[in-house]
């Protein structure tokens, strides 16, 4: 194993993968990502997959497009397709408040070069047959929005930051950060020290565990994220776009002729980071292993737009971690007073779709390079200092995927 690089990035879900895709396209040094266990085999391919750009976060939206522009890159690079499936989005209001944040959605989409168009009720049961509509509910269709499996993305970067040069460790897990005054001068991994110029913490769920071991209390903590699989029915044929349903609190597309749709529970399910295991796999997400009690909880307000829920079968649920922030902004960049030290942590439920801006910001950071996107909504010390130990800190970011109504 190489003894030091200029890049270290710890972690090598879509976020450590994109940054070492950028960051070896930039040439300013050996670039070396460290997984304990296999790329993208944590909590990456338990994403939904939504590349949705209408976002409130306005600054969050030039990061998406990046995905977008990475992905026709990656595949022209490679010479077939990523899968991405550009199916639209179809955001449903049904409720005054509601209808008043979509209209929030459109104008801050809009700004930023992400149009609507309002449709009819009987439009979007058209785009999508499985969708029952009240006369007079609001529909905003972003045509351009798109699915991608995160899996394959997650790949992609990886294999495209190899190509540029990067090495990359599978089976080396990092234990700690060795510094010096204030300065981080390397990793101690499970194959010893390995120097670097500057470390990129990207460990997803666990990368609050090493800040905190310099006493850096990273806000966020890993909640859970959730979504179930119904048997193949008719009703999910062809290419039907992402429905969002913030007065379900759901979300939901088709997957290979059955709907992939996810449910936001009221109170979130958080969990501390000190006590996650190595493989995401063998967590056990709640007592509720098999999610039929928060499929029963929030089962009577999808069944109020999606009437055939009741009686098209449930095959398959998926449980995840997702890092969250009380405010739903990400965890991008530096501390002062800390040198050689970088994040790209807290995605909020946003990163697959996020990973290019992402990547692409923090290997400039890491080049000495101004970032290409604006990244003061997501300053890692906006909270001020705060224990990621504490529960009730950790209930706060929880309560912000409850609150969440974008994709």
């Amino acid at each position: 194993m190489s003894t030091g690089a200029d890049f270290i990035i710890v972690g090598g879900g879509i976020l450590g993968c994109a940054v070492a895709y950028y960051l070896a396209g930039l040439k300013q040094g050996q670039v070396l990502l460290l997984e304990r266990r296999t790329i993208a085999g944590a909590n990456s391919p338990r994403a939904a997959g939504l590349l949705s750009r209408p976002r409130l976060h306005g600054a969050v939206i030039p990061m998406v497009q990046e995905t977008y522009a990475a992905i026709q890159r990656l595949e022209a690079e490679f010479g077939h397709p990523l899968g991405l499936r550009r199916v639209g989005s179809l955001h449903i209001a049904a409720s005054a408040g509601t209808k008043a944040y979509l209209d929030d959605l459109v104008g801050v989409s809009s700004g930023h070069g992400v149009t609507a168009e309002w449709i009819s009720a009987a439009d979007a049961e058209r785009l999508a047959p499985w969708l029952a509509l009240d006369r007079d509910i609001t529909v905003a269709y972003f045509a351009e929005d798109a699915v991608v499996d995160p899996y394959t993305l997650t790949q992609a970067y990886a294999r495209a930051a190899r190509e540029r040069g990067a090495q990359m460790r599978q089976g080396v897990g990092v234990t700690a950060l060795r510094t010096e005054g204030t300065r981080v001068l390397g990793v101690e991994s499970t194959d010893g020290f390995v120097a670097g110029g500057t470390v990129i913490d990207a460990a997803g769920a666990w990368a609050g565990v090493l800040a905190w071991q310099l006493g850096i209390g990273l806000p966020m903590a890993p909640v859970r994220s959730q979504y179930w699989l119904t048997a193949p029915h008719a009703l999910f044929s062809g290419q039907q776009p992402i429905v969002l349903l913030p007065d379900a609190r759901a979300y939901a597309r088709i997957e290979i002729g059955r709907l992939l749709f996810g449910l936001r529970e009221t109170t979130g399910v958080h969990f501390d980071p000190w006590g996650l295991p190595e493989d995401i796999a063998s967590l056990r997400l709640s007592a509720d292993p098999n999610g039929w009690d928060a499929l029963t909880r929030g089962i009577n307000g999808l069944a109020r737009f999606f009437p055939a829920i009741q009686r098209v079968g449930i095959a398959t649920y998926v449980a995840g971690l997702s890092t969250y922030t009380p405010d739903g902004n990400f965890l991008l960049g530096g501390l002062p007073g800390v040198e050689g030290l970088l994040f790209a942590t807290g995605c909020s439920g946003a990163g697959i779709a996020a990973s290019g801006g992402i990547g692409r910001a923090l290997a400039q950071l890491a080049a000495g390079e101004a970032p290409s996107f604006d990244l003061t909504p997501h300053r890692i010390d906006r909270f001020g200092w705060v224990d990621p130990t504490d529960p009730v800190f950790r209930q706060r970011c929880a309560a912000a995927r409850a609150m969440k109504q974008s994709g």
